[in-house]
């Protein structure tokens, strides 16, 4: 299997459907343009990473399922990941302030969207594990 973004449009629009949310309830849960939305459930465009995180905090997923399925072949962990309603939480970290944060985001910017995609992707893997919350 591989992490190719595929049926986007189609997740997006059956995650709303499943719990009963318009593309106009979802501009007004994410801040979003309606024409950015309307893209989106389409598949005339894909979102970027923050746009897939407001969309995925909307809907009450993560942007991995969004992105690939219920399962997937998890390139970072190399097993199969199941996605699971873990709420995040935030301890002790190394991003001191918001300058760190800041450039943290601002590298993740210089990715394409394959690779902010990735990252994300990581990230969620590492936190459903629970080793590293």
């Amino acid at each position: 299997m591989t992490n190719d973004i595929v049926d986007f449009d189609k997740r997006l629009t059956k995650a709303m459907e499943e719990r009963g949310i318009s593309q106009a309830d979802l501009c007004r849960l994410t801040g979003l343009a309606s024409s950015m939305v309307s893209h989106y459930c389409t598949g005339q465009r894909m979102p970027s990473i923050a746009a897939a995180l407001k969309i995925a905090k909307a809907l009450g997923t993560t942007v991995s399922f969004l992105a690939y399925g219920e399962k997937r072949k998890s390139a970072a962990v190399g097993e199969q990941v199941e996605e699971a309603n873990v709420p995040y939480e935030k301890e002790k970290t190394l991003l001191r302030d918001n300058e760190d944060k800041e450039e943290l985001i601002d590298k993740i910017c210089l990715l394409n969207l394959e690779g902010q995609t990735k990252v994300l992707v990581y990230i969620e893997d590492l936190l459903a594990t629970g080793k590293y919350k």
